[in-house]
């Protein structure tokens, strides 16, 4: 079952992923606590069978429990050691299949970047009605993929543009319940800007740009947190 949650997790993007895994382990944490609470006595004596130890049974059992513990804590911390190198590895394959396909530059904030709303403009990143992704130079671009969301406050009627520097090539309706987006550009560009085109907060998780340097003496791609 664990692993078929992983599974899932792993499909989703990052940001996401990350926040739905610390979900499912508050989840198990909270299981455990009742398990235990449940478990009154070591190695699942009831209150009868604990009753009728001895001291020095007592005694054994609670250090058999404590082994019993540190092992599972040991095989707890295996698994989430493997699964860590797991993702790591699973980021570094989609990385360089990204780069042979012409990633040139990524937008890759730990959560999300929030503009074009209230909620928005109280956060420390607000302020702005929209978000500026340089290339790092003159740059082809061929398209986009962007995983964003309006999923902020009780008005959901986001639309976002999407722009090559100053030329507007789509706007983007993120009322939908579809995260990924995939915007065909086909342009010279120095910056990607995103607009909030209506007074609704927009969280932007992750933006990938594709295409190829002009300037052929720049880096292959730009990740900007």
């Amino acid at each position: 079952m664990l692993g078929a949650l992983y599974g899932s997790i792993n499909r989703l993007p990052r940001c996401w992923g990350i926040m739905m895994l610390k979900f499912y382990r508050l989840v198990l944490g909270i299981l455990l606590v009742c398990i235990a609470a449940c478990a009154s006595h070591p190695l699942g004596f009831s209150d009868d069978e604990w009753a009728e130890l001895t001291p020095q049974q007592k005694l054994e059992a609670k250090e058999k429990q404590a082994v019993l513990d540190l092992k599972a804590r040991e095989l707890a911390l295996e698994r989430e050691k493997r699964y860590q190198e797991e993702k790591r590895l699973e980021r570094q394959r989609e990385r360089q299949a990204d780069i042979a396909n012409g990633l040139i530059a990524e937008f890759s904030p730990d959560r999300y970047a929030c503009f074009g709303g209230e909620k928005c403009r109280n956060r420390r990143d607000g302020d702005v009605n929209e978000l500026i992704i340089p290339l790092h130079g003159l740059s082809n671009v061929d398209y986009l993929q962007i995983y964003a969301d309006d999923r902020v406050g009780n008005k959901h009627e986001g639309l976002m543009s999407v722009n090559a520097d100053r030329f507007k090539v789509q706007t983007l309706d993120l009322s939908k319940k579809t995260k990924s987006y995939q915007v065909f550009i086909g342009r010279t560009a120095r910056n990607i800007v995103l607009r909030a085109e209506t007074d609704d907060e927009i969280r932007v998780f992750r933006v990938k740009v594709f295409g190829s340097r002009i300037d052929n003496s720049r880096i292959d791609y730009t990740v900007i947190k």
